[in-house]
């Protein structure tokens, strides 16, 4: 699970502390694995990811003792803890980058992308920055170009360059060391450019007076072959961590077939990266096309590789916004019903939607989606006893929150709850596709001494049916509505409302 805790300082922000506050309530989930988004050393341009020290606590959060007990405590209640990895730029503020800009002769120059102008003067190329604008970014002093394929003040780090490599490598011990489970790696798609700095291709809506990332072919600056031979030796620096075993995540938004490359082939790479194939629903989304997205995925799978699943993260709007809040709990029976691992974006569970964040007062366009975790109905949703927290909280805080679902046995809490049971207990490998239209999609899991029908109605009405090549009957073990368990369904004779969900144990 992504995670946020609350604000234990009362300045408005969350912290490690208030993390540690909440653990409690992850070990009343069934949450296994948690995972922050960055805790580093940084001057918060870009949410934490323009690290200026990348082996030490922000203030904002905490400090080090702070995350010591943190992670103490996290493994006392046998969960693990896994870190964002940032391996791709630095803050313009790291001394690293300090030292590289401070002359063509710095030791350190080589640690970053420098580009001399180009032949008629300005930019080297016509690489754009994935947040829009050129990706070049002038240095006066040197004279030269630094790449920075997201803000400004992140410059692209070399990873061509061995020193680098051995450095990030540091970074990943230092925190190895201490004990923490593993790390998502971000941006990978980005970690090496084409070192001869060609002109990208454009597509026809290209416009060079406003570059859009998406209006470029990215054939010299996205996932290039060299990536793959880096993220082998974080690899084999984690398999010398035997015990526990340390989990290696990527975060690669690319099209499934590039994205398969990063499981490795002959060799080893991420344990998984990250299947962002259901950030693309919507409300008018279908069955047929929930159906797409699993079928292409699991097609995809290269043989003996672990799948997983994710309905949302920090960069998108919520799913309960983007979908419609109502099918929060019957995608949330999906992500937890499907084979492999399952990641919870904080809130999820409860099914949060976007806040509003007023124009005049954002700092960045993805603010909505990162608004503050509802504890509960109280001023401030229960995240912070400031006078306001670092970002608005939703306005529906007062009746979709943790204290009050906690209290409600058929609230979507109970239900995400119910299904983490369910899972804790049943270990199901099959998995079978049996019905698939507009409406419904239905799909069987399997074990030697049982077998479960899962059931969800994404249509936007109730359905009446049967399901094809299906008989006899089951009873339900969880139902998306938490009102019918243990009623007996005759498969001839389905009912759901619109946007329920069921898991119904075999006969």
């Amino acid at each position: 699970m992504v995670v946020e805790g609350l604000d234990s300082s009362g300045d408005g922000n969350g912290d490690l502390r208030g993390i540690m506050n909440r653990l409690d309530y992850f070990e009343y989930l069934g949450i296994k694995i948690l995972y922050l988004s960055p805790i580093f050393k940084s001057p918060m341009v870009d949410n934490g990811y323009d690290i200026s020290d990348f082996t030490d606590i922000d203030p904002l959060f905490g400090d080090m003792n702070d995350f010591d007990e943190l992670l103490k405590a996290i493994h006392i209640r046998d969960m693990k803890l896994v870190l964002d990895f940032v391996p791709n730029h630095t803050s313009d503020e790291h001394p690293w980058f300090l030292e590289s800009r401070c002359s063509r002769q710095s030791p350190k120059r080589d640690w970053y992308v420098w580009s001399d102008p180009s032949p008629g003067g300005g930019v080297p190329n016509n690489w754009v920055s994935v947040f829009g604008g050129s990706a070049w970014s002038y240095d006066a002093t040197t004279g030269q170009y630094y790449l920075h394929q997201f803000c400004p003040e992140q410059p692209d780090l070399n990873l061509r360059n061995t020193e680098v490599r051995q450095a990030l490598k540091e970074v990943l011990m230092f925190w190895l060391n201490k004990g923490v489970d593993g790390f998502r790696v971000d941006a990978v798609p980005h970690l090496v450019e084409d070192s001869r700095f060609l002109d990208e291709p454009t597509k026809p809506e290209y416009d060079p007076l406003r570059p859009n990332y998406d209006h470029m072919e990215h054939i010299y600056t996205k996932n290039l072959e060299d990536n793959h031979k880096i993220v082998q030796e974080w690899r084999s620096l984690l398999d010398q961590y035997k015990l526990p075993y340390r989990i290696l995540i990527g975060e690669i938004m690319a099209d499934l077939p590039d994205v398969m490359k990063y499981y490795g082939g002959r060799y080893s790479e991420f344990d998984f990266p990250f299947n962002f194939g259901f950030l693309g629903l919507n409300e008018s989304s279908t069955a047929q096309d929930v159906y797409k997205v699993i079928s292409d995925y699991l097609g995809a799978l290269p043989k003996g590789k672990w799948p997983n699943w994710v309905l949302g993260n920090h960069d998108v709007s919520r799913i309960g916004t983007k979908v419609g809040h109502e099918y929060s709990r019957s995608l949330n029976v999906l992500l937890l019903t499907l084979p492999g691992t399952a990641v919870t974006y904080y809130g999820e569970e409860i099914g949060m939607t976007d806040a509003e964040v007023p124009l005049k007062t954002s700092k960045d366009f993805r603010d909505p989606q990162r608004s503050p975790m509802q504890w509960c109905s109280k001023e401030n949703a229960g995240f912070t006893t400031g006078m306001k927290p670092w970002l608005p909280v939703a306005e529906n805080f007062k009746t979709v929150n943790v204290e009050e679902q906690m209290a409600d046995a058929t609230s979507a809490l109970q239900l995400y709850r119910e299904l983490l049971r369910l899972r804790s207990l049943s270990q199901c490998l099959g998995f079978k596709i049996v019905h698939v239209d507009t409406s419904i999609l239905a799909y069987t899991r399997s074990a030697k001494y049982c077998k479960f029908l899962i059931i969800v109605n994404f249509g936007q009405e109730s359905w009446t049916g049967s399901l094809n090549n299906m008989s006899g009957s089951g009873i339900v073990e969880v139902d998306s509505e938490m009102k019918i368990r243990g009623a007996h369904i005759l498969f001839d004779n389905i009912k759901l409302n619109k946007a329920q969900a069921l898991v119904l144990k075999i006969q």
